[in-house]
């Protein structure tokens, strides 16, 4: 959902759960690195703190620093 009530693109889901799938399970996911993947950008994200998913994942997405 978005706090600033942005229509948030269709594709920012996908590019969020990416980057928390991709990132290693003792890291903390950083916000700026998921709101520069997303189309809406800033205004279009909000939420919480996470840890990332990933234990070993392959291939290395292209979108995924």
């Amino acid at each position: 959902s978005s706090p600033e009530r942005v229509l948030i693109h269709c594709l920012d889901p996908v590019f969020v759960c990416q980057k928390v799938a991709y990132t290693n399970i003792g890291e903390v996911v950083n916000i700026q690195d998921v709101v520069k993947n997303t189309i809406t950008g800033v205004k279009g994200v909000g939420g919480v703190q996470t840890r990332g998913k990933c234990r070993e994942g392959y291939p290395k997405s292209i979108f995924v620093r």
